[in-house]
């Protein structure tokens, strides 16, 4: 029997699914039901695993993908809660390196960047929501152990003031501040690069980010990284 898209469970609240299957070009076609319109910068190479799975390849310097903010206001989250997914394996350039956010420094939204914050020790990939004024301009928790040079499945869940990171399906350890409420922003939704598109450039493979307006549960995080082991 069929499973269709709606049938899986984290599709339920689903607001951004690019699986990448265009194989070419500068477009990125977003197959949830909002389907924003994600274009590329800087003509990222496309590269094909063993599988024949299509991911991006990012060069760490120019390359990126936007979707304008008229497009992305349903992923302006401040109060609500809300999980992000996909696949990495990044090489450490920049320290900082976005993965996708949607935000502007200390004024509002949220960003999942990674950071190395001694060479070849502590490797970080973090959440971290930004505020105009009140008791702090940035809240963020992070996780460790993101090996660069290494295939990862991510996802985390934002649920209150708590998060929960999960590396290829599993929990892991989570540390940080409470998190506040992110303030709201015009921002362009950005992949792989810093809001302002000049700093922080990711590098090397991302594959099928996934936006849900909802904090998916532990077993949704394994369902999640069950349906696409296979293809890394």
């Amino acid at each position: 029997m069929s499973i269709h898209y709606d049938d899986v469970s984290i599709n339920a609240s689903i607001l951004l699914d690019l699986p990448m299957t265009e194989g070419i070009g500068t477009i990125l076609h977003d197959v949830a039901k909002p389907h924003h319109l994600v274009t590329l910068v800087g003509d990222p190479t496309w590269t094909a695993q063993v599988s024949g799975l299509m991911t991006l390849n990012l060069d760490g310097e120019t390359q990126y993908g936007v979707c304008a903010n008229a497009n992305c206001v349903d992923l302006g989250f401040t109060s609500g809660d809300y999980t992000i997914l996909g696949v990495l394996n990044w090489i450490v350039d920049d320290t900082s390196q976005i993965v996708i956010a949607r935000y502007e420094l200390s004024v509002g939204g949220w960003e999942l960047y990674l950071t190395q914050g001694a060479p070849g020790v502590t490797n970080y990939l973090s959440l971290r929501h930004h505020h105009a004024g009140g008791a702090a301009l940035r809240t963020a928790q992070y996780s460790t152990g993101w090996t660069p040079a290494t295939t990862w499945v991510f996802g985390v869940s934002r649920s209150g003031a708590a998060i929960q990171f999960y590396r290829n399906g599993e929990p892991v350890t989570t540390i940080g501040d409470l998190m506040i409420d992110p303030e709201a922003t015009d921002q362009d939704m950005v992949i792989g690069v810093r809001y302002s598109k000049n700093a922080n450039f990711f590098k090397s493979i991302l594959y099928r980010p996934r936006v849900i307006g909802a904090a998916l549960t532990a077993s949704q995080h394994k369902t999640a990284y069950e349906l696409i082991k296979g293809w890394l």
